[in-house]
């Protein structure tokens, strides 16, 4: 519903205090739950107003990104609290802010879902079956009917101890019930797995209904068990018993009144259906990253070399080895990828047991949908990179000037770009790793071996196949289309991205020397100038105290001259034409010489 910022929203205005009596008693009329029967007086009835529709309550106007009208109450410091959905709508919808006050009781019935939240939801999707946990337990299901309000939770602990994520509408023909019933019929028909939209999203955490506010925080309370449950609780089964004056929700528990443990077991690992789940994600995430001309490919390596590295990171470590295909609902790989080609996600061929994936639809619904994340990858690339950061720091800050006689680790690094990104991978070059500069050439070289394409009659120059004939610019070569094998490596050297390592620290582009500039100020006072130093990691403050103690002269930071100053970049600038010295300090703080560059004598004045 807010995957996308309103359309319109109008200035908030504040209510008249009859206009707030009257809402607030069209609000309890619709959430009797929030008094409890010996609530129902005046001041019960005032200090829960000043809760969920304190004095100052102010009113808006909005449109969606989809052209639904709407009014929102907000707080007098802006938090939304209520909504209504269509012009002239009365039916009162809490929104997570005010489900994030403290509330005596829930006001909406509670369904929990399974943590880590499925990515989709967060985006607008609507929330399936799966994804509902407890489903095999009817007695700790709420019998909803379809078009009813529902509040969702959910649990990173994966136990009772949960937290407001959303509210929604039920979707589900038959509500609850009739989705636990189909659920029912499939499993006795041999089906596996449960299917079926279960409730539209109307806000959940994160989305800009929330960014609205001042995202206040998510307590964490214990499951209370339904009012009016799906199915009565299996004989043994004990629960807190109804009361006239029920507890406040953080009071509320499905465990025995004594505090002794309920006779359900929580399981900590996860399950199956969530297992799934989140390899079909990774499905999505894999295949939104490759090029079509990367098939034909096995099965097995793209589920090793592209699923399994494409797992959410948000996966607890603890867990991330329970993500794989033998603990899911399918079992087998080929299982999983004959379902996957049913649903028109990929063509397979099996040939001997081998399942080979033939081809992906890149305009299928669920990759068109499919939103991006940090993957296991990436993440560990990102640990890796860090670490590699971190240790040269501290061999910079700690080693001393023995260690920093040690020349920095300078590499200039690649990796595909623009139109020859299938190209590369067709050489089975990855395209979101860097690699070094003979690997590019050993790649093209790779190529035109395996693809015979040297010209028979003159081996300076290659024929160019469609893919080659891509990644040097030319979209549809002709037959017997061929070009000078250097000239080939030409355009494949600028046609990707350069990098380079500085001592395990990327920097995105060429790399530019540290210049020494000798400038004249008025008379015969000179002053060299020193830029360049952020791109070598040179700590500029500890540089200009040492070439104080160096010259013997003064040594002070400014601004880069030239530069934007939003760049933060500066240079040091030193009494006399120092050269020599500053050429030493760098040289022991591992510059490499070739690096330093010396631009002579400039004439200006400041």
């Amino acid at each position: 519903m807010f995957k996308k910022p309103p359309a319109y929203q109008s200035n908030a205005t504040p209510i008249r205090s009859s206009a707030r009596r009257q809402l607030l008693s069209a609000i309890l009329e619709q959430y009797p739950c929030l008094l409890a029967q010996d609530e129902t007086d005046d001041d019960s009835k005032k200090e829960l107003g000043k809760l969920i529709l304190p004095e100052g309550v102010r009113i808006a106007t909005f449109e969606t990104s989809t052209g639904l009208e709407g009014t929102f109450w907000l707080s007098p410091n802006g938090d939304p609290l209520w909504m209504t959905l269509g012009r002239n709508s009365k039916e009162y919808i809490p929104t997570l802010s005010l489900l994030s006050l403290p509330l005596p009781r829930p006001p909406l019935p509670v369904i929990q879902i399974y943590h880590p939240l499925p990515p989709p939801i967060l985006t607008g999707a609507p929330l399936f079956i799966p994804a509902v946990r407890n489903i095999d337990k009817p007695h700790r299901l709420p019998a909803v009917n379809k078009n009813q309000l529902v509040a969702f939770v959910t649990s990173p602990t994966k136990d009772d101890s949960v937290h407001y994520i959303g509210v929604g509408r039920v979707a589900a023909e038959g509500g609850m019930k009739g989705a636990w019933e189909r659920r029912v019929n499939n499993l006795m028909d041999g089906g596996d797995r449960e299917e079926g939209k279960f409730s539209d999203i109307l806000c959940i955490v994160d989305d800009h209904l929330w960014d609205l506010g001042s995202k206040p925080t998510l307590s964490t309370f214990t499951l209370p068990p339904p009012q009016n449950p799906l199915a009565a609780p299996p004989e043994g089964f004990e629960q807190t018993p109804k009361s006239p004056s029920p507890p406040a929700i953080q009071q509320l528990s499905i465990s025995a009144e004594d505090g002794s443990e309920a006779s359900i077991p929580v399981s900590t690992s996860l399950s199956a259906s969530e297992i799934s789940s989140l390899l079909s994600l990774s499905l999505l995430q894999a295949l939104s990253g490759l090029q079509p001309s990367a098939f034909p490919m096995s099965a097995s390596l793209l589920y090793s070399s592209h699923i399994l590295p494409s797992r959410p990171a948000y996966i607890p470590k603890a867990e991330r080895d329970e993500v794989v295909i033998g603990k899911s609902d399918w079992k087998k790989l080929a299982k999983w990828m004959k379902e996957a080609s049913k649903e028109g996600i990929m063509k397979i061929k099996e040939n001997k047991g081998e399942v080979t994936v033939v081809s992906f639809d890149s305009r299928h619904p669920s990759l068109q949908a499919h939103v991006d994340y940090m993957t296991i990858a990436q993440e560990e690339a990102r640990a890796s990179k860090k670490a590699a950061r971190e240790a040269a720091s501290e061999q910079t800050t700690n080693g001393g000037k023995s260690s920093n006689k040690q020349s920095l680790d300078i590499e200039e690094l690649w990796k595909p770009a623009g139109g020859a990104i299938s190209f590369w991978e067709a050489c089975g070059i990855s395209k979101s790793d860097y690699h070094s500069p003979p690997t590019l050439k050993q790649a093209l070289d790779g190529y035109i071996t395996s693809h015979n394409l040297p010209d028979p009659t003159n081996y300076k120059f290659i024929l160019l196949d469609d893919e080659l004939g891509r990644a040097v610019g030319i979209k549809k070569p002709e037959a017997g289309a061929k070009m000078a094998r250097d000239e080939i490596l030409n355009k494949l050297k600028n046609g990707v991205s350069w990098v380079v390592s500085i001592g395990g620290t990327i920097k995105k582009g060429a790399l530019q020397p540290i210049t020494m500039t000798v400038k004249s100020r008025g008379g015969r006072r000179t002053v060299t100038h020193v830029t360049g130093l952020e791109l070598f990691n040179v700590d500029i403050e500890s540089f200009a105290e040492d070439m104080r103690k160096r010259c013997a002269g003064s040594a002070s930071i400014q601004p880069r001259e030239g530069v934007s100053p939003k760049l933060g970049l500066q240079e040091v600038l030193v009494q006399g034409s120092q050269q020599k010295l500053i050429t030493e300090a760098l040289l022991e703080r591992g510059v490499p010489k070739r690096w330093i560059k010396d631009e002579g004598d400039k004439k200006g004045k400041k």
